[in-house]
C-alpha cells in the first residue's frame, strides 16, 4: 500500500518548500532535495556531477551537505548497476505541525505529543534542565533525530544534546 506521500497527487516539491524551515533544512539541502525529487519526476539517475553542476559546489561541498542530510535521516543513498540511488522519503515522515511551539501548546505538550504518552514528573524536570542548558531551539531539534530515531526517551535527547558540543 502507498503511503500518503507517495500518492500522484501529493506535491512533493510544494511540501519541502512549505515545511523546509520546519525541517531545519538549510537552502542547500533544500536545493539538493528538490534536485533530487526532479531526477526521480524524470526518471534520471542523480550524480555527483550533476549536483556539483547545478548547486556550483565542489565535491566536498556536496559531500558534506549529503552527510548533512543523511545525519538528519532525510536521506538514504544507495547504489545499484547504474548508480546512486538517493531516497528522501523518510523526510515525509515527520509531521512538522508537531514542532510549532504556540502559546496555547508548550515544549512539555510537544514532547508528551511525539512520545505517544504522558510524561513523568522526572522527564518533566530534566526536559525543563535541558531547555536551560541548551536553548528551546537545540532541543527541539534532538527530539526530531529522536523520533527519526524512533527513540522516545529523555536520556536519549540528552545525549544527542551533549554529542552536538
Amino acid at each position: 500500500m502507498k503511503k500518503w506521500y507517495q500518492e500522484s497527487y501529493f506535491d512533493r516539491k510544494n511540501w519541502i518548500l512549505e515545511n523546509f524551515d520546519k525541517l531545519n533544512l538549510t537552502s542547500d539541502e533544500t536545493l539538493l532535495i528538490l534536485l533530487v525529487d526532479l531526477c526521480k519526476t524524470n526518471r534520471k539517475y542523480v550524480t555527483y556531477d550533476y549536483l556539483m553542476k547545478k548547486l556550483n559546489k565542489s565535491a566536498k561541498q556536496i559531500d558534506t551537505i549529503v552527510a548533512s542530510l543523511v545525519n538528519k535521516h532525510y536521506l538514504k543513498i544507495s547504489s545499484n548497476s547504474k548508480g546512486l540511488i538517493f531516497d528522501f522519503d523518510e523526510i515525509f515522515e515527520f509531521d512538522p505541525n508537531r514542532y510549532e511551539i504556540s502559546d496555547s501548546k508548550d515544549i512539555f505538550d510537544t514532547v508528551s505529543e511525539v512520545f505517544g504518552k504522558p510524561l513523568s514528573p522526572l522527564d518533566l524536570q530534566k526536559i525543563s534542565e535541558l531547555l536551560q542548558t541548551y536553548g528551546e531551539k537545540r532541543f527541539i531539534e534532538a527530539l526530531r533525530l529522536a523520533e527519526a530515531k524512533r527513540t522516545f526517551k529523555v536520556a536519549y535527547i540528552e545525549g544527542i544534546l551533549r554529542n552536538e558540543k
